[in-house]
């Protein structure tokens, strides 16, 4: 009878990017359109504590530009925001497979801090034509993900579908409580303002490699 393969050891380490459903997307689809411009570099960390945790580290810097239109003869909201983006979690895998694979649990904490430049004559307060609005806003959530990573043997590299859930509070944004296009510097409130907020993880997609 041969002897059983043994298991393929568990890389230490992993970094990884998001798909394109979120920020690639954009940076893709929004110059071409002629609305704007959208610019990020999302970037994530695992760092090994067992076989079965490990350390998540993330960060994403953003720059989104909205150019100014006009609607009934005055210029809409428009301007520049950036933000960065931050989280840190530990992922938890009960019954890790061949190279620590398998279904993970990721409880986090993640903050977000924006400079806001607005102009337009929709925006509350007043803005003029040709006037500019500068506000610092952030954000602290408190999340929740779940996902699957499945490695190739022989490159690596692994793709990760995860899902997840925010909570949290939101203070001096342009944002509602269910505005999703806030986490890509995409505001679409008339208003700043402080609130309590939920966030999805609609980056359901992560790819990296292992090391």
């Amino acid at each position: 009878m041969a002897p059983a393969k043994p298991k393929e050891a568990r890389a230490a380490h992993a970094i990884w990017t998001k798909s394109p459903i979120g920020h690639w997307s954009l940076m893709l689809l929004v110059p071409p359109l002629g609305l704007g411009l959208h610019v990020a570099l999302p970037v994530g960390l695992n760092l090994r504590l067992s076989d079965t945790t490990d350390w998540v580290f993330e960060v994403t810097p953003m720059l989104m530009r909205d150019p100014c239109s006009v609607l009934h003869g005055t210029p809409a909201r428009c301007g520049t925001v950036r933000a960065l983006k931050a989280s840190v979690g530990v992922a938890w895998t009960p019954w890790p497979g061949e190279r620590g694979d398998g279904l993970f649990i990721q409880p986090r904490v993640a903050g977000m801090w924006v400079h806001d430049a607005a102009r337009g004559t929709e925006l509350t307060g007043g803005v003029e034509e040709g006037d500019e609005r500068n506000e610092t806003g952030g954000q602290v959530t408190f999340g929740f993900d779940v996902g699957y990573r499945k490695t190739r043997a022989r490159s690596r590299s692994f793709l990760a579908p995860v899902i997840g859930v925010g909570v949290g509070y939101a203070w001096n944004q342009r944002r509602e409580k269910f505005d999703f296009g806030a986490l890509y510097g995409m505001p679409s409130a008339n208003e700043w303002k402080d609130q309590r907020i939920v966030d999805l993880n609609l980056d359901i997609l992560r790819f990296g490699a292992t090391f």
